[in-house]
């Protein structure tokens, strides 16, 4: 769904009474698609996952830090362990995360809420936003009966879209995470870890906004998906 019709979205649920925090953010104004990368505020997130499937996979673990005034704010930084419904299976030959550290983790329901809080009035980072976007709707649908209707910046379909308007040809490989980095000139950090993957999605955009216009010159709209 494109951010300009979420308005609309909200709107036609305007007269519906939800539990909070999804009530308060739905209330609470989105942020102004005119507004200057530099005085937007945005959260970067990253989930880790029972699989790659948005509509039966787990969430295992997510992390997020904020991006205000055009910087990373490290303050802001937040991780959580989640309880899985289920066992963890071949995944965490992936993340990490066994069943006896998730076995430990918060409902997931509990960490929903604060996610929410948090995107409050803010606009949504995620490189490839598909899962991770998919994820927090079906939750947020099982938990407030509505999907998460916020703005989202991808990084990956941002660089994608770049290419295109350059007619360069672009591969899979060329637009994860490590390998856009490297190309902004960012160095690697360790992949599969939440909060770092947040973290360094969020230096990548900033990296991005850098060389395509600059914190000033770049509009939240010209980042949405």
């Amino acid at each position: 769904m494109s951010h300009r019709f979420l308005p609309i979205r909200r709107w036609l649920v305007r007269d519906r009474d939800f539990d909070p925090p999804f009530d308060d953010l739905i209330r609470q104004p989105l942020p102004s698609a005119h507004m200057t990368f530099r005085k937007a505020e945005v959260v970067s997130l990253d989930i880790e996952t029972t699989g790659l499937d948005a509509a039966k996979a787990d969430m295992l673990s997510v992390g997020w830090v904020v991006i205000a005034g055009g910087r990373v704010d490290l303050a802001s930084a937040e991780t959580h362990i989640v309880k899985p419904s289920g066992e963890v299976g071949t995944s965490a030959s992936v993340h990490g995360l066994t069943d006896t550290l998730v076995g430990a983790g918060q409902d997931w329901s509990v960490v929903l809420s604060r996610i929410l809080e948090v995107l409050r009035g803010r606009a949504l980072l995620v490189h490839h936003a598909g899962l991770d976007k998919s994820l927090l709707d079906r939750m947020c649908r099982s938990r407030f009966g509505a999907p998460l209707m916020l703005p989202v910046i991808d990084t990956l379909a941002l660089e994608r879209r770049r290419r295109r308007r350059r007619h360069q040809e672009t591969d899979a490989q060329s637009l994860r995470l490590n390998e856009l980095r490297a190309a902004y000139g960012l160095p690697r950090y360790s992949a599969h870890d939440c909060l770092v993957d947040a973290i360094a999605t969020a230096e990548l955009l900033i990296a991005m906004v850098a060389h395509n216009g600059g914190a000033d010159g770049t509009r939240l709209k010209d980042l949405y998906s």
